[in-house]
């Protein structure tokens, strides 16, 4: 039983990598990289803002691992922000993808928050090779025994309004999908457009204990997931400890630290809790961020801590 449902396991990441259609990642500690998935995120932190994120492989040595980095900031004291995100996805012997893209953002102040509408544009590459993969049907179409690479442009766009005790955003954080192997430029089909949700406020119960909780949706016409967390802040908003469930199968653990006001230390640890969860590994997660600000110093009232 156990080798039947390792088989199955493997079966289904390869093909789902090999027919993946976006390079969005569906990282952990999400509350560190909100650009990826929403421009109009970029100039949040009112701050020059440089992270770098890796996350290991959920199904071991079959799965894609992700690399990132992240830079965002305002331009000057205008309602104008910039960003890059740059992204690498890793799936030993069948595919890589990569992806360079800018972001904008324009922040108009409306009520006692901002409401900023966010742009980003780029290039994506995909390279894959199914070659090395042993099959019982050598035709099977899933399988191309070419390897392939193809570069192509994309596009996103998103929204944004917060407080210092809220925000919510809606993104479309990709228009076009992946091409594959037959093709030169991917396709841009509202039914496979993701429209990503978020969202998240800030409770403060005390100077030294806060609670944070956040939710992510993720929406296509195909499947809904989500994602929701509860992150408690100590110590002057210093440290967070907390959880997230990732709609269907997995758990999270979650530990950010602000070392001091440039540089936090993000940790996330994934554990598969569906019916395969006996046979899979965790997944670690490592951010490192570092900003520079007009004005040093912490801000224990703003729920971006991420």
């Amino acid at each position: 039983m156990k080798r039947l449902w390792l088989i199955g396991l493997l079966l289904t990441v390869l093909v789902s990598a090999g027919a993946q259609t976006t390079l969005v990642p569906s990282v952990s500690n999400y509350h560190l990289t909100w650009t990826t998935i929403n421009p109009a995120f970029s100039g949040f932190r009112d701050a020059i803002s440089i992270s770098s994120l890796y996350r290991s492989s959920l199904y071991g040595d079959m799965g894609p691992s992700n690399m990132q980095l992240n830079v965002h900031s305002p331009i000057g004291s205008s309602k104008v922000a910039v960003g890059a995100v740059v992204n690498y996805d890793h799936t030993p012997d069948v595919q890589n993808l990569y992806s360079i893209m800018s972001t904008y953002a324009y922040r108009i102040y409306l009520g006692s928050g901002r409401l900023a509408f966010g742009l980003s544009a780029g290039m994506y590459g995909v390279n894959g090779d199914l070659s090395g993969v042993a099959l019982r049907d050598l035709a099977d179409p899933a399988f191309p025994t070419e390897a392939y690479q193809r570069w192509f442009p994309n596009f996103g766009a998103g929204v944004l309004y917060y407080t210092e005790q809220f925000f919510v955003g809606l993104s479309v954080p990709e228009f076009l999908s992946i091409p594959n192997e037959n093709q030169t430029i991917g396709s841009a089909n509202f039914d496979n457009y993701r429209f990503i949700l978020t969202g998240a406020y800030q409770f403060n119960v005390s100077d030294n204990f806060r609670l944070k909780p956040s939710l992510w949706i993720d929406y296509t016409q195909a499947s809904t997931s989500f994602k929701a967390s509860l992150n408690m802040g100590f110590f002057d908003s210093r440290v967070y400890v907390g959880g997230a469930y990732d709609h269907p199968n997995f758990a999270i653990a979650l530990l950010n630290f602000q070392v001091n006001p440039q540089w936090l230390v993000g940790y996330a640890y994934t554990f598969n809790v569906g019916p395969l969860s006996s046979y899979l590994g965790g997944s670690h997660e490592v951010v490192l961020r570092w900003e520079l600000r007009p004005v040093i110093r912490t801000i224990p009232d703003d729920p971006f801590y991420f």
